[in-house]
């Protein structure tokens, strides 16, 4: 048997091309069995697939595949392993000509889907119309237009309209909840996920998976947010969704806790108050959310309110400063325990918010 052939592949050569930092190295192998590479100390980690670990870098490296649709979903597939499988063959499984691009050994590129001249001209296009057997790329090409949106990219109108048709076969629903959100939070992390959603949105998709969510959204510009952690854009996307929508989207998709809380606390103050509030409702709000116990947790919130609400961050963290001295063992050496404890608490930390002069409260009650 010849020598078998190696490869780098995929994501790295393209973002080689487009002048990014590479990261990962995806490696591919072409011309070997399974016991060539174990035979050389390399470690097998898949299971699916023959994905093998190199002895001294701990980079992956597969042997190239070809795989054929025996079922529904992105995991209904048959791949076959053979060390006759070319370089070609595996490249043309792949989804985007822009992932399809391989360099070898010696430096040569290899691009047989004509993936640079779509780098150069910032589109997105599919490989084969066998991209249409896997919904999860419906996920993977909006993830890449919120990644790569500073280049500018386009889907090519063939790619969209296959898209489209992923996402009216209800194949979108076979993907499991926590893949979604996988590719998801990917997005979230990046400066500009509004690409993500306003793609799914494009192709029917955004309904089919996130049907409890209001879109677009009207308040204000994403700009805001470009630089927030993820979790505080997943509440600035639930926002002008109805607490109860959020919740049941939550639910089904298991988000995540640290995403979840704050997005349905940031989704019922905008449905339940509309500013400036009274010194009764800030005090309520102020409780329920913990402002006093938890200031980083109310931070996040605030952060994000005041920019929905264009107001002064400083004015809502003046609120939460206003109460927070408030103690209770002064009222407790007057007497006051059990319940009406708890009432002189409260009237203590209105009279305190009635006492700033802040363009969030409504003093009507003076």
């Amino acid at each position: 048997m010849p020598k078998h052939t190696v490869y780098l592949v995929g994501g790295a050569v393209r973002d080689e091309l487009l002048g990014l930092n590479v990261v990962d190295k995806d490696w591919l192998v072409t011309g070997a069995t399974p016991g060539d590479l174990l035979s050389e100390g390399y470690t097998q980690v898949g299971k699916q697939f023959p994905v093998f670990l190199h002895p001294k870098t701990k980079e992956e490296y597969a042997l190239a595949r070809t795989e054929k649709k025996q079922g529904v979903g992105y995991t209904g597939f048959m791949c076959d392993f053979s060390p006759d499988i070319s370089l070609e063959d595996d490249l043309l499984r792949r989804d985007l000509t822009i992932n399809a691009i391989a360099k070898d050994e010696w430096g040569k590129i290899h691009d047989p889907f004509n993936g640079q001249s779509d780098i150069k001209n910032r589109i997105f296009r599919h490989v084969s119309n066998a991209f249409i057997e896997d919904p999860l790329r419906v996920l993977r090409v909006a993830r890449f237009a919120a990644r790569f949106a500073q280049f500018d990219f386009s889907i090519a109108p063939e790619t969209l309209e296959l898209m489209r048709e992923i996402s009216q076969s209800g194949e979108l629903l076979t993907l499991p909840k926590e893949r979604v959100w996988k590719e998801l939070e990917k997005a979230l992390q990046t400066s500009d996920p509004d690409c993500f959603f306003s793609i799914l949105h494009q192709c029917d998709a955004l309904n089919t998976l996130f049907p409890e969510l209001s879109w677009p959204i009207n308040n204000q510009s994403w700009e805001n947010f470009s630089h927030s952690a993820p979790f505080q854009k997943w509440a600035y996307l639930c926002s002008e969704s109805h607490p109860d929508s959020i919740k049941t989207l939550q639910s089904k998709s298991k988000v995540p806790k640290q995403f979840a809380n704050l997005a349905l606390q940031v989704s019922e103050f905008i449905h339940d108050y509309t500013l400036p509030l009274s010194v009764t409702e800030w005090e309520e709000w102020l409780t329920r959310t913990s402002a006093i116990k938890r200031p980083q947790p109310y931070l996040l919130i605030i952060e994000v309110l005041s920019d929905i609400t264009k107001s002064n961050l400083n004015d809502w963290q003046e609120l939460r400063t206003q109460v927070a001295g408030i103690s209770s063992n002064q009222l407790i050496k007057q007497g006051f325990i059990g319940a009406e404890l708890g009432k002189e608490m409260k009237k203590a930390r209105q009279d305190a918010l009635k006492a700033l002069n802040s363009p969030l409260i409504r003093h009507e009650e003076a």
